[in-house]
């Protein structure tokens, strides 16, 4: 029941957080007019949604409202939204703000099959040292459907794959590469069940990916863009991208106790800046003075995939130090998510580097640490933030989330 109930329950009471915690973002001014309401509402009614309408939030964003036939007609209107005012001034979505038959059923068959479902049961406690390796690693830098390309997306996951193969002692045939026309969501979802299917308790599983990001969902999630995702009609890119809810079902179904997953992703408006229609008019929020803003994963979202009602994140504070031994060998375990760049963030490429920033640091990290995750993540952070701040006169801050305190997984074989 435990499980079952989590997949709905849990995402929308992240939804509803979201709406409270909003508010720090934006000021009480807002540039949305009754103007911008009226075109909203016009398009509308050519798309045939009846009964949906749109008003401001208090914190002066559009806010779906009314009745919707299903799920994808709330993704466009959520869509036509966006296309007038921005990402930044479209509200997250919950089900107290909209009516919508398919999520009513999906709510309303919980408790029914609670009585059939037992609860997935995974100890706590230490393991034992990593049996088997396995990875999957994913960078797209050119698209199919006129998404504006990544320079260095492939160069950052060839040289992820590199440290797996030749330094972290990863079996060629147990580490799938994904890069540019491969990387479609098929192939992805495909080596993901692979890897779900094959690994157990105590074996090492890692996921690396480096690709665009969708604007922010109507639940404030932003996916992962594949080398075919869609973007015509603009919903598309929602439903045809890696979403959420495969990533999490990969997370909750996976045996392995130990999962570092990292997200070199992000949303930029300059990703669909060719798309007609895509972005409003401008290519930008209203109010936002940078073209080219971007959106990195939340901790929200974090929270979602790994499905942990006690999250740490390493920036939070620290308890207070016990006598017991801090983790740092092949005994470590934990489901870790670390991603490029914060909610509000583009995660940056360099020309300098030649790769991502962060990849670049973290890949190094994990070279001078020998591996260990949580040590190659706070060497390779405040590095970002620096190069960034220098090179593009921008904020990347690089996030770390992980179900347990001692988190700090050696991906490298240690010496016997």
């Amino acid at each position: 029941m435990r499980k079952v109930r989590s997949r709905y329950t849990a995402l929308l009471f992240a939804a509803a957080m979201l709406l409270f915690t909003a508010g720090s973002l934006f000021s009480a001014a807002t540039p949305v007019t009754t103007a911008h309401i009226n075109e909203i509402m016009g398009m509308f009614t050519k798309s045939q949604i009846a009964k949906g309408y749109v008003e401001l939030d208090q914190y002066g964003r559009i806010e779906l409202k009314g009745e919707y036939a299903d799920d994808r007609q709330v993704d466009t209107a959520f869509s036509l939204a966006q296309t007038v005012v921005g990402v930044k001034w479209v509200s997250p979505v919950t089900p107290e703000n909209v009516k919508v038959k398919e999520w009513e059923k999906k709510l309303g068959g919980l408790f029914s099959r609670a009585a059939v479902l037992k609860p997935q049961v995974k100890g706590d406690a230490p393991i034992g040292p990593v049996r088997n390796r396995y990875a999957l690693v994913v960078g797209v830098g050119k698209f199919k459907n006129g998404i504006n390309s990544l320079q260095y997306s492939v160069r950052d996951a060839s040289s992820f794959y590199s440290f797996l193969v030749e330094r972290a002692a990863f079996p060629k045939n147990s580490v799938y590469f994904l890069g540019d026309q491969n990387a479609t969501k098929e192939n992805i979802v495909r080596y993901l069940t692979a890897i779900k299917n094959s690994a157990g308790e105590d074996d090492l599983v890692v996921v690396y990916m480096s690709s665009h990001g969708t604007p922010p969902d109507k639940f404030g999630g932003v996916y992962i863009v594949t080398y075919d995702t869609e973007v015509k009609p603009r919903e598309r890119v929602w439903q045809t991208a890696l979403s959420e809810s495969v990533l999490k079902d990969f997370v909750e179904n996976l045996k392995a106790r130990r999962l570092v997953m990292v997200l070199d992703t992000c949303y930029s408006n300059g990703a669909y800046r060719a798309i007609p229609g895509f972005l409003p008019p401008g290519g930008k929020s209203l109010g936002v003075g940078d073209e080219d803003e971007g959106y990195g994963v939340s901790q929200e979202t974090g929270k979602r995939l790994l499905g942990a009602k006690d999250i740490v994140f390493e920036d939070a504070p620290k308890p207070k130090a016990s006598a017991a031994k801090s983790l740092d060998s092949e005994e470590a375990y934990g489901r870790v998510l670390i991603s490029a760049s914060s909610a509000g963030q583009k995660s940056w490429e360099s020309d300098q580097l030649r790769n991502s920033v962060f990849t670049y640091y973290f890949v190094d990290g994990l070279n001078r640490y020998q591996g260990s995750v949580k040590d190659a993540f706070q060497y390779s952070k405040p590095l970002v933030e620096q190069r960034v701040k220098q090179e593009k006169d921008a904020e990347q801050t690089p996030q770390a989330m992980a179900t347990n305190q001692d988190w700090n997984m050696r991906v490298v074989p240690q010496k016997r």
